[in-house]
């Protein structure tokens, strides 16, 4: 594929007059090479697209999308560690999955609580909410790679943030200068701007969660709250008190991404003076910071800078038509603040700026297990779970394909390439120097044959995959180093279909009290070959039992069994 995709593409006239006439006028529009991109995709649609597919590269393609379809995970699929907080419906843990070694978050939802508290909307709506900002990654967003369940919980495998949250640093190291706040805030307006341009408004944004990763980037967390208004804006009076907008609190009152602009003032407001707006005196009388939402007018320090005092009275503007963020332009306007003058927001989603703090390397820079606690469980010991319960759940398990396919190429990717390359590249040269294994049956009266996986081993534990070859009166089979092993139809006693370890079996008992078990691996493969051992054992024994009477006159018994699989081979039955 390196040699097709190096060769250089002979680009129409037109296309090349378009681009130098712009270059000599010195304009650069986004459209500049709109149609060099065209002509090459049409390239790469026709003679280079049918190479790739006949090539080994296609295979290796459909290989490891293979994988991807048949991924069915469970619990014992990663290792768990410590706790790393928890919430109303279950906890977070730190975990490592075991087949690539990636660090990722679990959280993990109990459904006997989800019932107790009927949050079952609310817990599957978040799985809605996180795929959909997880399709296309964002680095500014807790992203979710799997979702999967057992009997009792729903699962959550998510990016995995060991730096803490902005409420754990705020109380360690107190508030944050305007210099430290203009880093958090770029980075989270991106976070937002990819929620808001899927049609997702966050509603629930405080510093709890926003999340540190080991290098100080932050990212949005836990989308519990988070609701899809693409279709219909949400009325419902969800967040936390201190930083719902007014709309959020008057209730019947329909908003959008509107919310999130007002919480992102509040959450700024927190972060440079300890605490939100409509919060005075550390207040916990929820009825009374929602009054002081509705009412009160926010008083700004002389000692906090004109640009930052601007940004906060744009972002905290109860009339949402005159909000920062709300004029019909969304994040733009945000970002285009005078606060924010000198950014280059490309550097900002390059992740390219130093942070203000970098979390304490081998720390866990959240609470202790001790302190975060565990749940009750003489609270649920009550709950029962039905069927009409699970069922609710059955379209629950889910794999994001971008994502996983980043975890393969950073962990085992190259080497998992390697030996499936050094396998197959020795499994060919093999092939080579042997003959063909499908010679050995033309010529004779052979039914059938091919591969089949033989029960076998010193304790018959082990599938062991050997060539077999099914005759009128025999059924052969060679392997590795092996030829010449024969079951005749006269040692066999019945031939059954049975199920040993999930796999689909055909057995066949044999004289001694000994048993021969085989499996195919394809379910059209084991209906023919059961069709095909089953008739030639039964026309067998039919002969056999008629072998005194006739061998005098017709020869020896295998002889018999031949005449007559040749008469019923010709009948076509």
């Amino acid at each position: 594929m390196k040699e097709l995709l190096s060769c250089s593409h002979p680009f129409s006239k037109k296309a090349v007059e378009h681009v130098q006439s712009k270059l000599t006028k010195r304009e650069v529009p986004t459209t500049l090479f709109e149609l060099y991109i065209e002509e090459i995709c049409n390239s790469l649609r026709g003679e280079i697209f049918n190479k790739f597919v006949q090539s080994e590269k296609f295979t290796r393609f459909c290989q490891w999308k293979n994988v991807e379809l048949n991924i069915n995970l469970t619990m014992n699929d990663f290792s768990v560690h410590r706790i790393i907080g928890r919430g109303g419906f279950g906890e977070v843990y730190g975990c490592r999955k075991a087949d690539t070694g990636k660090m990722y978050a679990m959280k993990c939802l109990d459904k006997k609580r989800i019932k107790m508290k009927q949050g079952e909307t609310l817990a599957l709506n978040e799985r809605i909410m996180l795929s959909l900002v997880s399709e296309v990654d964002s680095p500014f967003i807790v992203c979710m790679t799997y979702a999967f369940q057992t009997p009792e919980k729903l699962c959550f495998i998510l990016d995995l943030m060991n730096g803490g949250d902005l409420h754990y640093h705020l109380s360690q190291h107190g508030v944050f200068s305007e210099k430290q706040v203009q880093f958090y805030a770029a980075e989270i307006i991106l976070g937002l701007e990819h929620m808001h341009n899927r049609f997702v408004v966050y509603r629930d944004l405080k510093p709890a969660n926003i999340l540190l990763d080991e290098h100080g980037h932050v990212r949005i967390s836990d989308l519990g709250l988070a609701c899809d208004f693409s279709k219909k804006k949400p009325h419902a009076s969800v967040g936390t008190h201190g930083y719902m907008a007014p709309e959020v609190l008057s209730k019947g009152t329909a908003y959008d991404s509107s919310a999130d602009w007002f919480s992102f003032g509040c959450m700024l407001y927190k972060l440079l003076k300890g605490h939100s707006p409509f919060r005075q005196h550390k207040t916990k009388d929820k009825h009374e910071i929602d009054r002081m939402t509705l009412t009160m007018d926010v008083e700004f320090p002389d000692s906090m800078s004109q640009e930052m005092r601007g940004l906060l009275e744009g972002l905290l503007r109860r009339d949402v038509p005159e909000r920062l963020g709300c004029r019909g332009r969304g994040a733009s306007e945000v970002k285009e603040h005078p606060f924010f003058k000198g950014i280059d927001w490309q550097q900002v989603h390059l992740q390219k700026y130093p942070p203000p703090l970098i979390p304490p390397r081998g720390e866990v820079n959240a609470a202790d297990a001790f302190d975060i606690g565990s749940f009750d469980e003489e609270d649920t010991k009550g709950i029962k779970l039905t069927e009409a319960d699970q069922e609710l759940y059955k379209n629950f398990p889910l794999v994001i394909s971008e994502r996983w396919q980043q975890e393969i190429a950073e962990t085992v990717y190259e080497a998992i390439n390697h030996a499936t390359d050094t396998a197959e590249a020795k499994k060919k040269s093999k092939k080579n120097m042997q003959p063909d294994e499908g010679e050995y049956a033309l010529g004779k009266d052979c039914i059938m044959h091919g591969q089949m996986l033989k029960l076998g081993g010193p304790f018959l534990t082990a599938w062991q995959k050997r060539y077999f070859y099914l005759f009128p009166n025999r059924l052969e089979w060679q392997g590795e180093g092996e030829k010449g092993n024969i079951l005749t139809m006269e040692q066999v006693m019945s031939v059954d279909e049975t199920t040993i370890k999930s796999f689909k079996c055909i057995q066949l008992k044999v004289k001694g009290g000994k048993q021969f078990v085989l499996r195919t691996e394809s379910d059209p493969e084991f209906v023919q070959w059961f069709k095909e051992i089953k008739e030639a054992f039964l026309e067998a024994q039919r002969m056999l039992r008629r072998g005194p009477k006739m061998l005098a006159t017709q020869g020896s018994s295998s002889d018999i069994m031949k005449n007559s699989m040749a008469i019923r081979n010709s009948n076509g039955n």
